[in-house]
């Protein structure tokens, strides 16, 4: 019967100890590529990337607004829930836009008033990113 003798050889150790220097080297290496590249950080807007989207929000405003409405009201609804469900529908919109878009839109301070047949909505559209806007909007529309 052969017999064997176990012996203490480290440089199996050596190379194990080299290999995850440079694992972790490689490791530490890509991290700081993705941050600077950006791509560990969301999206941001800047300033005109803001004025942007506030414009294209208030121009849009009134007719999806009135559309909306008119929707609404065709389909049975009274002038004061059509209105007021027109206006909670383009806020979740606008919202659903500006994830997209890296920003936070609200309507602060909402009033409508609805006189027969004509609705006036006076709000303050919140546009919130690196920097925050506040645009007051007032629309008047009559529906039939």
């Amino acid at each position: 019967m052969r017999q064997q003798k176990l012996h203490s050889d480290e440089s199996g150790q050596m190379l194990l100890a080299a290999g995850l220097v440079l694992l972790m080297s490689l490791l530490s290496m890509s991290l700081y590529g993705v941050k600077v590249a950006g791509y560990d950080l969301p999206r941001t807007s800047d300033v005109t990337d803001v004025f942007d989207a506030m414009e294209e929000v208030e121009s849009l405003f009134l007719p999806s607004l009135e559309n909306r409405t008119q929707v609404r009201f065709d389909a049975g609804m009274s002038l004061d829930a059509a209105a007021l469900d027109s206006l909670e529908t383009i806020e979740y919109d606008i919202k659903s836009h500006g994830v997209l878009r890296g920003m936070q839109f609200s309507f602060t301070e909402t009033e409508v008033i609805v006189d027969e047949n004509n609705v006036t909505v006076n709000t303050i559209l919140n546009i919130v990113s690196d920097s925050t806007i506040e645009l007051p909007l007032s629309v008047s529309y009559d529906v039939s």
